[in-house]
């Protein structure tokens, strides 16, 4: 979730692996948008967009696609091209030229995007939710860094309320769950949560 410090542990784990003697990669995975842009357009024009101007001066823009079946049905699959072309273009064709990826955000981000714009909390159960899960590599690792709701929204500057920060922790916890994702407290100190973490990358 936003606020774990995701991108500070990335880099901290990158400079493990280095020393360790592996050639990395470092991949900020965030949402891949290419096939995209199209439909996010006309779903602006249409109303599904919202738009949100923070206290700091910040525009940030929430999708309500979850108000029209069509739509979500569409941009699911829309966000199964993107997510399958950014998978295999960044992180399993470094992969295959002998490099160790470290991506700070993956595809389980992703579900949690596309779960929050169709407002599906079943999504994992669905043919195209099975089918993007299926895009992670079975030789990667994951871990789900977690926080309380209050404690990422002091940390970040870019969220627009508290109850969108409490929907995507509820998302996470659960495609965490289903697909088997050891998790880690990270309101604990940077150090605890980076051994904790490196016990559960390096672990069995």
């Amino acid at each position: 979730m936003d606020g774990t410090g995701k991108t500070a542990h990335a880099l901290k784990t990158i400079n493990y692996l280095q020393k360790a003697g592996y050639k990395c990669k470092y991949v900020w995975f965030g949402s891949p948008y290419l096939l995209s842009y199209p439909f996010m357009v006309i779903c602006r024009l249409l109303g599904y967009t919202k738009t949100h101007r923070l206290g700091n001066g910040l525009v940030i823009s929430e999708h309500l696609y979850y108000k029209n079946k069509v739509i979500s049905r569409v941009w699911s699959w829309v966000r199964f091209l993107d997510i399958f072309i950014s998978v295999n273009v960044r992180v399993k064709l470094p992969l295959l030229f002998g490099f160790t990826v470290v991506c700070d955000r993956f595809v389980p981000d992703s579900l949690v995007e596309l779960m929050t714009d169709i407002g599906d909390t079943k999504l994992l159960g669905t043919t195209v939710g099975k089918l993007i899960s299926e895009l992670i590599p079975k030789s990667s690792k994951s871990v789900l860094l977690d926080v309380e709701e209050k404690t990422a929204w002091q940390r970040k500057t870019d969220i627009p309320a508290l109850d969108y920060l409490t929907r995507r922790r509820s998302s996470y916890r659960t495609v965490g769950e289903d697909l088997r994702i050891p998790t880690v407290n990270a309101e604990a100190p940077f150090e605890v949560v980076q051994r904790d973490l490196m016990a559960k990358l390096t672990g069995p």
